[in-house]
């Protein structure tokens, strides 16, 4: 089992679409999967409240009953589990971030979310944990994403190529309690999340598709 938490200090940053998005995708992959909901905003909770297909499931939790939920989850054979968190608080942060075997941050290209993230890369590093940078929200014109990336670099952390455009399909699938890629499977948003997921599967080691969903998806990331 891999556990990915998706983690910011700045409100706005894209955390919990980013986080719903992987999950869907994840799930279409073959993959057993469940949304740890640590944000007392409940986000992921409502998303899946409003969600015709309940298979993929949300836990509310608190950071205190997260290692039990965990070991649950292991024990009933799940693939990925993705933790959300809170904005601007420390307790389930730090909690997500000593579970995972993954830190993502998400982070719009932005002079004041890249100000915020140094507090987020404070937190990991406290833990002796080494984050990914996503980039979210990136215009389709200009440089801005490619000048945050070099800042990010500066501060030692991995910025991931695959970042997160601004597309409406992200708004409009979240209020639908949809993943962009069930929304709108071949558009531009959906593309970018598949490649995310890939890449975070390359990061932790496992192949993005299922080896006995490989009759449905041939040939696809499956190792030799």
């Amino acid at each position: 089992m891999k556990t990915i938490a998706v983690i910011s200090q700045k409100g706005g940053s894209g955390k919990t679409t980013t986080l719903l998005n992987l999950a869907v995708a994840a799930q279409q992959a073959g993959h057993s999967v469940l949304i740890v909901d640590l944000d007392l905003q409940a986000s992921a909770t409502d998303w899946h409240k409003v969600r015709v297909d309940k298979s993929l499931h949300v836990q509310p939790t608190h950071p205190a009953g997260l290692p039990e939920l965990l070991k649950a989850a292991e024990r009933q054979g799940v693939n990925f589990v993705f933790i959300d968190t809170a904005a601007k608080t420390e307790t389930d942060t730090s909690a997500a971030i000593d579970a995972a075997n993954l830190v993502l941050i998400t982070c719009r290209p932005s002079v004041m979310d890249l100000r915020a993230m140094r507090n987020t890369i404070r937190l990991c590093k406290v833990h002796e944990v080494t984050p990914h940078i996503v980039l979210t929200q990136i215009e389709p014109q200009g440089t801005l994403h490619i000048e945050a990336g070099d800042t990010l670099d500066q501060l030692g952390v991995h910025v991931l190529d695959a970042g997160l455009g601004r597309r409406v399909a992200f708004h409009h699938s979240v209020i639908e309690g949809l993943g962009v890629t069930e929304f709108e499977p071949d558009g531009k948003a959906a593309t970018e999340v598949r490649k995310l997921f890939k890449a975070i599967c390359q990061l932790v080691g496992v192949p993005s598709r299922r080896r006995d969903d490989v009759a449905d998806h041939p040939a696809e990331d499956i190792p030799a």
